[in-house]
């Protein structure tokens, strides 16, 4: 069993929703933290519901500057990091999980996918945790003058 985080902070990554297609997804700015774990719930799906493998994963995009604000740029899939396929009927009041590194120089992350169905409740946090840190820095003593 591994220690929760100190430093960490959660967010809504999917809103609540019953919408069928694409998932609307959340901007995530995980800037500064290592790793994002992405906790969906299923609620009691009014039909069996299925989802497919790789139909729901985490995108991620790399930061813009502009005026001081910093923006997503294009968003790409980070291989390997979908939900797994689920058979008809086994998401029915379940959670599942993807624990992913956040990647070098992306600042932004977003979950795309769709739901087969409209009858599957469904949403999802983010807990952004492992904060990056900077090495320490060691300053050189001033030399000292002896004479």
């Amino acid at each position: 069993m591994t220690k929760r985080p100190d430093n960490g902070t959660v967010k809504l990554a999917v809103a609540n929703s019953t919408t069928s297609a694409a998932l609307v997804g959340t901007e995530i700015t995980a800037s500064g933290y290592q790793r994002a774990k992405f906790v969906f719930a299923f609620g009691t799906p009014g039909v069996d519901a299925a989802i497919g493998a790789s139909s729901i994963g985490v995108w991620a995009a790399g930061i813009s500057k502009s005026l001081g604000v910093e923006t997503a740029t294009t968003y790409a899939v980070i291989p390997t990091a979908y939900l797994a396929a689920a058979t008809t009927g086994v998401l029915s009041n379940n959670v599942a999980v993807l624990d992913v590194a956040v990647p070098a120089g992306k600042g932004f992350l977003k979950i795309s996918g769709a739901i087969a169905t409209s009858l599957l409740p469904h949403s999802a946090t983010v807990e952004l945790y492992n904060p990056v840190t900077a090495p320490p820095t060691h300053a050189s003593p001033a030399p000292v003058i002896v004479g």
